[in-house]
């Protein structure tokens, strides 16, 4: 090859990978502000996590009851900037759902060698609804699954490139996703397995710079260890409690529930790609010895059969899985590819097929969460009365009409709840945002709520709304600790049916609550 040649080849390597970057940049952009119209427009209201993640951003700390502070500092962040509004919440969301596609992107062509499997897997990723329909919501998996993934693209380039600047971006990254969600804590035997299986960690572990990335992730992480110190290690009894939580299901039919959330939320075809492409990126890598496919196949595969196993001794949600598939995705198109490349003029039409009919499929199932309305119009009224779309309804409702009756009330009128999700809604919407406090009754679990000024600290003579879910009675506790409570009911309509209930009662004379001690349900 001329001098001539060898120039024009490394200039179409330049403009074919700046293509694909542009273009990606533009799509980041273009879906970051479709997002933020959705999260200004919709009429879905703030999740009780999402109220309640916003309730502990008011009152700012180094960690939380059942989760780490990063979710309450960015929300606080935001609030701070533009208000307090559903979309500053939100906006965090549409924020790390963009760096995660960009940082997906990143690992795809580095660890793959593809500019071409970075920029599709960083765009498929955008259509499955786990991805998608979470970049709408703010919880912590969205700042979560940012630092996973950027975290394993600077394990790939530390491990490849043997810079000290890689290992300690890692340990960064992997101490901020602690403080995210306590699932960071798995990339470190993902990691760890992944070197020992490799010639580059093996040379790797001999030197002192990953032991130096897992003390930085350590220190970023004091935070968390520093506030269970003072709070008797309550995180860690929350999560053991999260192990065998109360139910009647049986293990079986815990796992197989699992097991189909996880094809709602991938989709069938897409689950089965992700599911053979990291299969056989790790037997292609063990065979070649290849960094990038071990590495995916590591903190892929591990992190899906933990919550799958663990999903038939307890209740597992669908999206704890989720950063299962980030380093599964361009493994899947990895494999595609080389079947395209393998196979005959028929089977590469049935994989195309295929391909499209998943992303198709995905697409339409991203929408559909997104505007479940739709299915409305074509007979199915009852999609918004049931999980997960119950969880955003009514909210604005029953704060407009709490907002009017604690303006019929008498000052210094307090609001309790009988949950933490309520309690948490009624602070977000009643007018002024108003401290609100969640009722213990000594038989539900424990929650932030528990630790913060509960009634009890309350002065005696107050008047106070107390909100409980559905056409209920009032545990008899509440009611002995005022000298009278009259019952009014909420009734919220959609499409001439009930879509939810709540039971409110106006009490005066408050004569004290006694705190709960002691609790045992984590």
């Amino acid at each position: 090859m001329t001098y001539a040649n060898r120039l024009l080849a490394t200039s179409r390597k330049k403009i074919n990978r700046l293509k694909y970057k542009s273009n990606l940049i533009i799509i980041i952009i273009l879906l970051f502000v479709l997002r933020l119209a959705y999260i200004a427009w919709t009429p879905f209201a703030l999740s009780p996590d999402e109220a309640h993640y916003w309730d502990w951003s008011r009152r700012l700390d180094f960690s939380y009851y059942s989760k780490g502070p990063v979710i309450a500092w960015v929300i606080a962040g935001f609030t701070s900037v533009f208000g307090v509004n559903a979309v500053a919440v939100r906006i965090g969301a549409a924020l790390f759902s963009a760096l995660t596609t960009y940082a997906l992107y990143l690992f795809g062509k580095d660890a793959f060698k593809s500019e071409k499997i970075g920029f599709y897997s960083a765009v498929i990723l955008n259509t499955v609804p786990i991805f998608s329909a979470g970049s709408a919501l703010m919880t912590p998996d969205m700042p979560f699954v940012f630092f996973w993934t950027a975290s394993i693209w600077c394990v790939y380039k530390a491990l490849s490139e043997n810079h000290p600047a890689w290992w300690l971006g890692a340990g960064a990254l992997t101490g901020a996703g602690f403080l995210s969600k306590y699932t960071m804590a798995l990339i470190l035997p993902c990691v760890l397995l992944t070197m020992l299986f490799t010639e580059e960690g093996k040379k790797a572990l001999k030197s002192p710079w990953p032991y130096v990335a897992a003390t930085v992730a350590l220190l970023i992480s004091t935070p968390v260890i520093y506030w269970n110190i003072l709070h008797e290690e309550l995180t860690i009894k929350h999560t053991l409690g999260q192990i065998n939580p109360e139910t009647n299901k049986t293990g079986l039919r815990l796992g197989i529930e699992f097991f189909g959330s996880q094809l709602a939320l991938v989709t069938p075809i897409l689950f089965v790609a992700v599911a053979y492409g990291i299969w056989t990126a790790a037997k292609t890598g063990f065979k070649e010895k290849n960094l990038g496919l071990i590495l995916a196949f590591f903190t892929s595969a591990p992190v899906f059969l933990f919550f799958f196993f663990k999903g038939f001794h307890g209740k597992v949600q669908g999206n704890w899985a989720a950063a299962s598939y980030i380093t599964a995705a361009p493994a899947a198109l990895w494999i595609l590819y080389r079947l395209l490349e393998s196979s005959g003029e028929k089977a590469k039409k049935m994989y195309k097929l295929l391909a499209f009919a998943g992303i198709t499929i995905a697409v339409l199932s991203s929408g559909f969460a997104y505007f479940p309305w739709v299915a409305e119009n074509v007979g199915y009224k009852t999609v918004l009365y049931g999980a997960p779309y119950n969880r955003v309804t009514a909210w604005r409702e029953l704060g407009n009409r709490i907002s009017k009756t604690l303006a019929e009330m008498p000052p210094e009128t307090f609001i309790m709840a009988d949950s933490y999700q309520i309690t948490s809604e009624l602070a977000f919407y009643v007018k002024g945002n108003p401290t609100t406090y969640n009722y213990d009754d000594g038989n539900r679990r424990m929650n932030q709520y528990d630790l913060w000024p509960g009634p009890e600290s309350l002065k005696k003579g107050r008047s106070a709304l107390y909100v409980k879910g559905d056409n209920v009675g009032a545990e008899k506790e509440v009611l002995r600790s005022f000298e009278a409570c009259s019952k009014d009911l909420l009734t919220i309509y959609r499409n001439d049916a009930i879509l939810k209930e709540f039971s409110i009662w106006r009490c005066y004379n408050y004569k004290g609550i006694r705190k709960k001690s002691g609790h045992t349900k984590f």
